[in-house]
């Protein structure tokens, strides 16, 4: 397909498209957008960065009813910044195209006296996490009866078993004919089958042929003790000089910890996780996105759906033990055509993980080394960790059982 005027979409989104220099559909694009214009439930899978937030907005604008000044989309997401991250893309959307369509973010953790404020302009749209939305549905402030569309973005992180009670709980407000759009880089079986259980009885399904994680990312990792992970991460990044990294660990006790490390030695760096006031990690990921930080430490949760533009490194100090995991944060880098890189510094134990991403995603690791400043490849890379079939030996207790069957034979008596 030549360009977005193939879709059937209105010329005032085409038009304004173009003046932020999209011509061009890509592959999840052209099979969701033609599938939501006709109403129908969607289970849609594709890699990280192929631009799937536009792939449900550009439809849902152009089956807006303008008319009807309530609420027809409520769009879920898994974390407060991806929630932000669409609620802006929207506004990008509602201004190039012209289109009077309002869009309000609706998040846990933010003042609940403006959220009000801003509902009582009569979005077309809501945005946020299902926990607030429930709250203000149950309120009467957001008419549910009115909403046409629901969709859920990361789809298989909201029906987890953390979040599905929510999201089912807000489906069940709104009317059985709306529509439900389910999409995410990873989508399970046991995912697939939640999401049909919520869904109407003709869902398309469409899963892009494509590889998960997209090509133009190297994967690479460093062996190091525990204890210094903290100084091979430092070498890493004094060698590589990264313009945006987002560094990666498990536990988000530690990322307040890291960042004050990183800044001790002149690093520009901030964190973001769960715990943290909303303000905080707002800025975090402006000063970021601005450049003011090059550095972001991140949870999890910062590896749901964040598309920061010129991030040339995802640096993981402590491996997720889920392939899911690891293909979200990587997929942070390497975004519209960028290369990227994504390393990890992993202990000894912790190289399993590897391997089980490269069987799981059908990726190539490459393992490198510090040497005199520079990440160069390993003398032993991974031909080390190769499993390799074992010969047969014989061993000395199995050399005197034979000796002494042949010591016993009877002779011959010819």
């Amino acid at each position: 397909m030549e360009d977005m005027t193939k879709l059937g979409l209105l010329s005032e989104l085409t038009e304004g498209l173009a003046k932020i220099n999209i011509t061009t559909p890509t592959k999840i694009q052209q099979q969701v957008i033609p599938a939501i214009l006709k109403g129908v439930d969607v289970i849609g899978r594709s890699e990280t960065g192929s631009g799937k937030t536009f792939a449900y907005l550009l439809p849902l604008f152009q089956k807006m009813d303008l008319t009807l000044k309530k609420t027809q989309v409520i769009i879920l997401t898994p974390t407060h910044e991806l929630a932000s991250q669409v609620q802006k893309q929207a506004e990008i959307l509602a201004k190039v195209s012209g289109l009077p369509i309002k869009s309000v973010l609706i998040i846990g953790s933010a003042s609940m006296t403006r959220q009000l404020q801003k509902l009582k302009e009569k979005p077309h749209i809501v945005v946020g996490s299902a926990g607030r939305i429930l709250d203000f549905i149950q309120k009467r402030k957001i008419s549910a009866h009115t909403v046409k569309t629901i969709v859920l973005d990361e789809g298989d992180r909201l029906l987890d078993h953390q979040n599905i009670e929510s999201v089912q709980a807000v489906i069940k407000t709104t009317l059985k004919q709306r529509q439900i759009v389910l999409l995410s880089a990873t989508v399970s079986q046991d995912i697939k089958k939640r999401a049909k259980q919520i869904m109407n009885e003709n869902v398309v399904e469409i899963s892009m042929t494509d590889s998960l994680l997209p090509k133009n990312i190297v994967h690479y990792y460093i062996l190091a003790e525990k204890r210094e992970k903290f100084i091979v991460l430092r070498k890493v990044l004094a060698a590589e000089k990264p313009k945006k990294a987002i560094l990666f660990l498990n536990n988000p006790e530690n990322i307040a910890v890291t960042v004050d490390k990183l800044c001790y030695h002149g690093l520009k760096a901030d964190g973001i996780y769960g715990g943290a006031y909303k303000t905080e990690r707002q800025n975090a990921m402006e000063n970021f996105r601005q450049g003011r930080i090059h550095f972001l430490v991140a949870s999890d949760i910062g590896a749901r759906g964040l598309d920061i533009e010129d991030v040339t490194h995802i640096i993981n100090l402590d491996l997720p033990e889920e392939p899911e995991q690891y293909l979200h944060r990587a997929g942070r880098t390497g975004r519209k055509g960028m290369s990227g890189q994504s390393i990890s510094i992993v202990t000894p134990y912790e190289r399993k993980w590897i391997r089980k991403y490269e069987k799981t995603w059908n990726i190539t690791f490459v393992q490198k080394e510090m040497s005199f400043g520079k990440m160069v490849d390993s003398k032993k890379n991974k031909k080390e960790f190769e499993r390799k079939p074992k010969k047969k030996s014989t061993t000395v207790g199995q050399k005197k059982i034979a000796s002494k069957k042949e010591h016993f034979q009877p002779k011959d008596k010819r």
